[in-house]
């Protein structure tokens, strides 16, 4: 007992506190989450596998608002469309056009959810035809910020479950993973507010505080949104070491061998010039010769992801982890091939923020008003101005 009352007379220190409340769910203003809301809901459009003419007009539905073929000629080529990259991602996967059908009519080695469901309906002509119907709807729902408990379920199930009838097939894909975490997420949060204030969860009453620290149940959705990407660094992170039962530093530069493997599957997916299989890629050589340079190089990315938590620490943390998750993702594209660009709108949206700096500079300069980093403030009656 002596041991456990030191402990705690400890982590109840001042400090210790401080921390412990830095690393809590925030309070955020309500434009922060309106403009989180329509966003993520841009991405997860982009990922639904709604077909035809979804997956394929983004370039006609853009060209509507920029006249002319001026922004099909931009996409066309390889080296304007990544005009804007860095920082943002190449402009071909800005477009607002969702995923084509999937393309598996078996699951002949089940994952998840597919070992109980039989998930090819996704598949189906049929189904596919009516999903737009089932999609569209739930999303403007989600975007206005009424009937998410509604609403949350069938795009979680739409996501997870076409994506488990893809990964299904003797492969892990996991492109749409930090997408789905986050929907899963948000989903548990929403039945949550649906059982504590169903009212509230529903959009028909302002939401007011529902933690025992005053913060809406908005607070938490967006707070478990970033836990679910800081989750999705730090595990593999993690893994790799244990996996590789602490040799992974060690073995890291033999990853040339994966960027040959990588460099030639890229060339049967397009058939392009630039990835010929004789073509060696410099970067793979140059892991294999200087194994040091290597192991320096990736361990720096492999720490990145170690540490990530310590993003949650404040708005600041926030934006600067999310700049170099960005960065990590950019170098990995460049030099690896390996691209997620649905990751990086995610950093974006939910840590970079920049809608909140937007704010925070207009109030700190433009108005020359003081303004702190921290949370809005807390209204009278319980409600707050994210609420």
């Amino acid at each position: 007992m002596s041991i456990l009352s030191a402990l705690q007379s400890r982590f109840s220190s001042p400090r210790w506190r401080h921390i412990a409340a830095q690393f809590g769910i925030p309070r955020f203003h309500r434009f922060e989450i309106v403009f989180m809301r329509v966003l993520y809901a841009y991405v997860l459009f982009q990922c639904m596998p709604l077909g035809e003419p979804f997956s394929n007009h983004g370039l006609k539905i853009a060209e509507a608002i920029v006249p002319g073929d001026s922004l099909a000629a931009i996409v066309g080529n390889k080296e304007s469309n990544r005009m804007l990259r860095p920082p943002l991602p190449p402009i071909s996967d800005l477009l607002p056009q969702s995923e084509a059908k999937i393309p598996f009519d078996a699951q002949p080695q089940p994952d998840g959810i597919a070992k109980f469901v039989d998930l090819t309906f996704f598949h189906d002509d049929r189904f596919v035809e009516i999903l737009p119907w089932i999609v569209l709807p739930c999303l403007a729902l989600y975007i206005s910020g009424f009937g998410l408990p509604v609403a949350l379920p069938i795009l979680c199930f739409v996501l997870l479950g076409s994506r488990t009838l893809y990964n299904s097939q003797g492969y892990i894909h996991h492109g749409f993973q930090m997408v789905s975490l986050i929907l899963l997420a948000q989903t548990v949060v929403s039945l949550w507010a649906l059982w504590k204030n169903p009212r509230e969860a529903m959009g028909l009453k302002p939401a007011s505080a529902m933690t025992r620290h005053g913060r809406t149940w908005w607070d938490v959705l967006i707070r478990y949104s970033q836990l679910m990407i800081i989750a999705s660094y730090m595990i593999p992170g993690v893994i790799k070491q244990f996996k590789s039962g602490g040799q992974w530093f060690l073995n890291s530069h033999y990853i040339g061998v994966q960027v040959v493997k990588t460099h030639r599957q890229n060339y049967y997916n397009n058939l392009e010039e630039e990835w010929a299989p004789e073509q060696m890629p410099p970067l793979a050589n140059f892991m294999l010769e200087h194994k040091n340079w290597t192991r320096l190089l990736l361990g720096c990315g492999v720490g990145l992801q170690v540490i990530a938590f310590l993003a949650l620490y404040n708005r600041l943390t926030w934006l600067v982890f999310g700049l170099m998750f960005i960065s990590f993702h950019y170098l990995n594209d460049i030099m690896f091939g390996l691209y997620f660009y649905h990751v990086e709108k995610l950093d974006w949206i939910f840590l970079v923020n920049l809608p909140f700096w937007a704010w925070w500079l207009w109030r700190r300069f433009a108005r020359k008003a003081p303004v702190a980093l921290d949370a809005p403030q807390a209204l009278p009656g319980g409600v707050t101005a994210a609420g």
